[in-house]
């Protein structure tokens, strides 16, 4: 018999996982005594059920997802026969968050006032390449890290996103491809200064000088939003296949009607004075 916790810490090494996310899954399979041989979907779902009276449905949502990977490796190998079909679990969905173009103009100030180096570049110049290309671009943080001068042609990046292995295309403002040039040159324009923690601990201290709330994901949905702004397609921009994603997670709504100008007229006041 296997317990749970020894076959997360075994499959983990298995597939490569980073360390980050075997710590995520041993502390989950603490909880849980389980032998993987004898798990069943109702013992899944009978857990999934009484976990969402104590925790988020956020948090019972990732234990449903590391289920679900372990099962499915489980019954690869063998050792389980158990469906990986479990009990959904409804996570309410936030409206989407991006920031306006005079935030992104707040943050662009902030950046170049940051101080410091890291090795040979000058962070204020980094800050404003990544604000600048996130917003352009829509590209996921890890696309960002990833991507290569080699893959840059003319204004365009022709790049396979890492999330869904699908190619895309993306194209630079003039604006986001002068401040990667002014970058030290390395073959990864991004991603050979600092690791990802790094980058998003820059960006997360620039905000809070900047006044402002949010991550690298609020690039995306800029990007996203703007773009119905000016007519575009949303999902051709952030390089998606379902239809209606990237309206439904990445527009702000609120955002796109005060640019404009929809729905901005109230309705006649009930109790107007005569």
């Amino acid at each position: 018999m296997t317990l749970l916790i020894d076959y997360a810490r075994r499959y983990a090494q298995k597939v490569g996982a980073s360390p980050g996310y075997l710590e995520q899954l041993l502390v989950f399979t603490q909880r849980l005594p389980w032998q993987v041989e004898e798990v069943t979907t109702e013992m899944v779902d009978s857990y999934l059920t009484a976990a969402l009276e104590k925790l988020s449905p956020t948090t019972v949502a990732n234990h449903r997802r590391y289920l679900t990977t372990l099962m499915a490796a489980a019954k690869r190998d063998g050792l389980n026969s158990c469906t990986e079909r479990f009990r959904r679990v409804k996570v309410p969905r936030p409206c989407p968050r991006a920031w306006s173009l005079d935030e992104l103009r707040q943050l662009i100030a902030a950046a170049r006032q940051t101080p410091g180096h890291f090795r040979d570049l000058p962070k204020a110049d980094f800050l404003v390449a990544w604000f600048l290309t996130g917003y352009a671009l829509g590209l996921r943080a890890g696309d960002l890290m990833a991507m290569r001068w080699a893959d840059v042609r003319g204004r365009r990046i022709y790049l396979r996103q890492s999330k869904t292995s699908i190619a895309h295309v993306a194209v630079f403002t003039d604006e986001a491809l002068a401040a990667c040039q002014a970058l030290p040159k390395r073959p990864r324009i991004f991603g050979d200064f600092a690791a990802l923690n790094t980058i998003q601990q820059w960006v997360k201290a620039c905000a809070v000088r900047a006044g402002l709330d949010g991550t690298t994901r609020f690039l995306r949905r800029s990007c996203a939003t703007y773009a119905k702004v000016k007519g575009m397609s949303p999902q051709a921009k952030l390089g998606h296949l379902t239809p209606g994603l990237a309206e439904r997670c990445y527009v702000d709504q609120l955002l796109y009607e005060q640019e404009t100008g929809a729905n901005s007229e109230p309705l006649p006041a009930v109790l107007a004075h005569s």
